[in-house]
């Protein structure tokens, strides 16, 4: 009997839903970003409260903000003039983000997995993007800033 408590209780931890907050910074050489150019410095700050997640990312100097309900329902944004409507849910633990976009005539469709490593100091985030080109397939790894909770 007791065994089996412990393993229902293992399970449930790992199916738990992560908190993202913290300020993430873009690791370079740990990232892949395919055949789009490789960005400067990235750092995006998230703050995750119940079932929603606000995020602000700077990257070359360019500030973009963002809002997610992750209870599955559409929110839109506006990100650098565009509006992206997105879906985020939770599969496990992993937090899965479906947007769509029309950037420059062209419609875009993008997925992004965010999952943290077990010590919560790593965030990595693939993202697949299909466009009139194709599919591009991209890895961002972010480092958790120390000073961050």
């Amino acid at each position: 009997m007791g065994i089996l408590v412990v393993f229902f209780a293992a399970a449930g931890l790992l199916a738990a839903e992560p908190d993202l907050s913290g300020t993430w910074r873009l690791n370079l050489e740990k990232s892949d970003f395919g055949s789009a150019p490789r960005p400067g410095a990235v750092v995006t700050k998230i703050r995750q409260r119940g079932g929603e997640l606000a995020a602000e990312s700077t990257a070359n100097g360019r500030v973009s903000q963002y809002r997610w309900t992750l209870d599955g329902k559409e929110s839109v944004n506006v990100i650098g003039g565009n509006e992206v409507k997105a879906v985020a849910g939770w599969r496990g633990p992993i937090l899965q983000v479906r947007s769509k976009v029309t950037a420059q005539g062209r419609a875009l469709s993008m997925t992004d997995q965010y999952s943290l490593s077990a010590d919560g100091r790593e965030m990595t985030v693939f993202r697949t993007i299909t466009g009139p080109q194709g599919e591009v397939e991209q890895r961002y790894v972010y480092d958790k800033d120390p000073s961050s909770k």
